[in-house]
């Protein structure tokens, strides 16, 4: 929430500047929150977890129509549970579970000028890669925080994926910056009860250089 905070404020800040053209090349890099939903009951923990993501664009005007933006993207996600469970002795052990996502994607977009402001729509078709990995954290010593994770089971899976993308934001000549927000879905099954449709809630800032 607070990169929404910061986006909006460098919207009210940059109100001096000329609007940038349709026809720039552009290069985005957005940062924010994201919320993974995942189906299955062994995915129960993991299911509406909150996490970070990072969104890479690369974009470039039609030949003809310099309004339709083409390029492609790459977004990286990751989202971590961790929990104790007791053993047959009694023992209190910390596990965690955890997916990791890679996100290579084509795009088309379309550029709308409105004033100093812009709204662009634009969609991506791609590899959702995911990680999915379970194991114990174990602590060095018992009394401080050093610790280390002993993976127990690691599994990778790869499907298309498709991924509705909207911004907002104030342009520049060179630079623009704004709110985004995405949807992300794609179909995953990694283990008996973990997996099966999959998605991502993206929210967060942008930041845009155009060349």
């Amino acid at each position: 929430m607070k990169l929404l905070t910061l986006g909006a404020a460098a919207l009210l800040i940059a109100g001096t500047a000329s609007a940038a053209s349709a026809n720039a090349f552009d290069v985005d890099l957005s940062l924010g929150y994201s919320r993974l939903r995942i189906d299955g009951p062994g995915a129960k923990d993991l299911d509406k977890d909150d996490g970070a993501a990072i969104q890479l664009a690369f974009m470039g005007p039609a030949p003809q129509t310099p309004s339709f933006r083409f390029g492609f993207g790459l977004e990286l996600s990751g989202y971590r549970n961790d929990f104790h469970v007791t053993d047959t002795n009694g023992f209190e052990r910390h596990r965690f579970d955890q997916i990791g996502m890679v996100v290579p994607e084509l795009r088309i977009g379309y550029y709308v000028p409105i004033g100093h402001f812009f709204i662009e729509p634009s969609i991506g078709v791609g590899l959702a890669i995911a990680d999915y990995s379970t194991g114990h954290v174990h602590r060095y010593h018992h009394d401080n925080n050093d610790s280390y994770d002993d993976i127990d089971s690691d599994t990778l899976r790869l499907n298309a994926a498709v991924h509705p993308t909207l911004q907002i934001g104030y342009a520049s000549d060179h630079w623009a910056v704004g709110l985004q927000t995405s949807y992300l879905y794609t179909h995953l099954h990694f283990k008996d009860g973990i997996g099966g449709d999959v998605s991502e809630l993206y929210g967060g800032a942008f930041f845009r250089w155009s060349y």
